[in-house]
């Protein structure tokens, strides 16, 4: 021990200096590095919370578009409703897809969010419901309106058949009495046909047309309204994808294209009517 103490005290200073300036070298090397290890790990986390956060905000910017883009579908049919010949199918198919979208979207966005989609869709669900079963009240006249036709073109096809005959049987000199009275009491018996069915024809005509006309102003008004309806949804997924602007804008200018589109529509059945 002794002599290990006498060597160390042989040891230059010197020498002691650069052995005690390497160690804080080291020491300094070492705290830099330890130091650069944690602004590397906190920009790590922080780049791998900034792309999280943007996967995230990416999934709820698709669905809640598909969500926007769904609804707008929706109500899109609600005007083609007028038009009796647009089928139950097409209307299916229109439709079809969604229930799953907006699904899609309790999954993504906020309890509150949810809540406001799901008043928006029981709204627009009754809506349905309504429009759809006083629709089937047209379509009833509409199918009668068919058949009618449908058996007035069929009477006069038959009109033409006999008459056809009629004069063939002249043109060839024939006198069977007995064929043609039986012809001319089957040509009554279609002509008989033609004005029953025209009398009901007309009849219902005039039914469904005033039907249809109340029919098409309620299509026009509930879809007016479920478009005044749809700001607190709208914004609440504006807020979700952080675009929480002036919503006051937006509803003012929803506003004010529903206004010019009831107006357009007034002047539509004014015209009409007169």
């Amino acid at each position: 021990m002794e002599l290990l103490i006498i060597w160390i005290a042989k040891v230059p200073n010197v020498i002691w200096s650069a052995v005690i300036a390497s160690c804080l070298t080291i020491f300094g090397v070492f705290l830099t590095n330890r130091g650069n290890e944690r602004r590397q790990e906190a920009v790590l986390e922080y780049e791998k919370e900034k792309f999280k956060s943007a996967q995230k905000l990416a999934l709820k910017k698709e669905v809640f578009l598909n969500v926007a883009s769904s609804f707008a579908d929706v109500l899109g049919v609600i005007p083609k409703l007028m038009n009796l010949d647009f089928s139950q199918k097409e209307i299916h198919r229109e439709m079809e897809s969604h229930g799953g979208i907006v699904a899609k979207s309790y999954l993504a966005a906020k309890e509150s969010s949810v809540a406001e989609i799901l008043k928006y869709s029981a709204e627009t669900a009754e809506v349905f419901l309504h429009l759809i079963k006083s629709r089937a009240v047209l379509l009833d006249h509409k199918k009668a309106i068919e058949i009618y036709q449908e058996t007035i073109g069929f009477a006069n096809a038959e009109k033409n058949r006999i008459l056809s005959m009629m004069k063939e049987f002249n043109l060839q000199g024939r006198s069977d009495q007995a064929t043609f009275k039986y012809l001319n009491k089957t040509y009554d018996t279609q002509e008989n046909i033609v004005k029953d069915n025209s009398k009901y024809l007309e009849k219902e005509k005039l039914t469904l047309e005033p039907l249809h006309t109340e029919f098409s102003k309620k299509c026009i008004s509930e879809h007016s309204r479920l478009l005044s309806l749809i700001p607190p949804m709208t914004i609440a997924l504006r807020r979700e994808l952080e675009n929480d602007g002036d919503s006051e804008i937006f509803v003012n200018a929803l506003n004010e294209n529903i206004a010019r589109m009831n107006n357009a529509y007034d002047k539509l059945f004014a015209e009409i009517e007169a």
